[in-house]
């Protein structure tokens, strides 16, 4: 009797285990799906318009609508040419439309890129330079000649523009005569008193007599 051909052997079938890492996706392949949609996700984001409120420098509200493309320096410029303002003296604070508070960004960063609500256009307050003092100013002076004691001679500087009675304490001092009894007179001759109330200057003097009234 003749012998019944063997039968084909079944096609190979892909093992379980086989079929499994077919259906999952390498890690890499994971990795390009997720950045391929983050790159979607951010053109959607730069290429939409964005609505949001400029509030100026004198606090009147505008609505604007600006590309999301447009980086905020480029923003900063275009709202001081708008409202003709000058950019180096003024500054954007952006603010989101959930919190409301500033956000924070580079010259470069794009509107689209950030939660915008509200702009605020602000003025730059500018710094204060330290203040130098001034250099002080020598205290004008001249050289007084004193006669006391009939005969004899002191010499004071003192201011010429100051009235007499600011400098009879130096007088006094240098002559060691009692300010409560002194008496200053243009020459020993006349007997003629200043005016306490006028200068050097005004007197046109340069020298004068202390007389005590005590002695």
């Amino acid at each position: 009797r003749r012998m019944k051909a063997r039968a084909p052997p079944p096609p190979n079938q892909p093992s379980a285990i086989s079929r499994i890492h077919s259906e999952e996706k390498s890690p890499a392949e994971t990795a390009v799906t997720s950045d391929q949609s983050l790159v979607s996700m951010k053109e959607n984001m730069i290429n939409r318009s964005v609505d949001f409120t400029v509030i100026l420098p004198s606090g009147v509200e505008q609505k604007s609508t600006v590309q999301g493309s447009k980086a905020v320096m480029d923003l900063l410029v275009d709202l001081c040419s708008q409202y003709r303002l000058n950019p180096s003296q003024h500054s954007l604070e952006l603010k989101s439309s959930g919190t409301q508070q500033p956000l924070s960004y580079k010259p470069n960063t794009l509107i689209g890129a950030l939660d915008v609500q509200t702009v605020l256009l602000k003025e730059k307050v500018p710094e204060e330079k330290t203040k130098r003092p001034l250099p002080r100013v020598p205290e004008k002076s001249v050289r007084l000649v004193v006669n006391y004691l009939k005969t004899q001679k002191a010499v004071v500087r003192v201011s010429p523009e100051v009235p007499l009675h600011s400098i009879i304490p130096a007088i006094c001092e240098k002559c060691e005569v009692s300010q409560e009894h002194v008496v200053l007179l243009r020459d020993g001759i006349t007997g003629e008193e200043l005016e306490l109330t006028k200068s050097l200057e005004e007197l046109g003097i340069k020298e004068l007599y202390a007389w005590d009234r005590k002695r």
